[in-house]
C-alpha cells in the first residue's frame, strides 16, 4: 500500500467490514431486546388468566375482552415507541451535533419499518397468550 489508489482501497474495504460488523451488531441486540420484550408480554397476559376469566363470569363476551387486550397492548406499543424514540434522539443528537454539526436523519422507511414491526410484535405477544388464556 504504497500509492493512493492502493491507501483508498483498504480504507473503503474498512469502512465497509465496519459498517456489515455494525449493521450485524445493531440486529443482534435488537434480536435480543425484542425476544425480551415479548416474553415479558406473554408472561404478563398468562399470569392474567384468572382475570380474564372474571371478566367472562360476569358477563364480558370474548370477543370484548379480547378487544381490551388489543387496546391495552397497543397503548403499551405506543408508549414504548414513544419513550424508545424520546431516549433515541436525546442520545443521538448530542452525539451527532459533536461529530458533524448536524442534526441526526433517520429515513422515514426505516423508521416506519420498527414502527411497524413494534406494533406487530406488541399486537402478536398480547393478543396470542390471551387468546390462549382464555380457553
Amino acid at each position: 500500500m504504497t500509492d493512493k489508489a492502493g491507501y483508498t482501497t483498504a480504507v473503503g474495504l474498512d469502512r465497509e467490514i465496519n459498517a456489515w460488523a455494525n449493521t450485524t451488531m445493531a440486529a443482534v441486540l435488537g434480536g435480543f431486546a425484542a425476544i425480551a420484550a415479548a416474553n415479558t408480554l406473554v408472561m404478563t397476559d398468562l399470569a392474567r388468566r384468572r382475570e380474564l376469566g372474571v371478566l367472562r363470569l360476569i358477563g364480558s363476551t370474548r370477543r370484548q375482552v379480547m378487544g381490551m387486550v388489543r387496546w391495552e397492548a397497543l397503548l403499551v406499543t405506543l408508549a414504548g415507541i414513544a419513550l424508545g424514540s424520546g431516549i433515541a434522539l436525546a442520545t443521538l443528537i448530542p452525539i451527532m451535533n459533536a461529530l458533524t454539526g448536524e442534526a441526526p436523519y433517520i429515513p422515514p422507511v426505516v423508521y416506519g419499518s420498527f414502527v411497524a414491526a413494534t406494533l406487530l410484535l406488541g399486537w402478536a405477544s398480547t393478543s396470542l397468550p390471551a387468546r390462549a388464556a382464555m380457553r
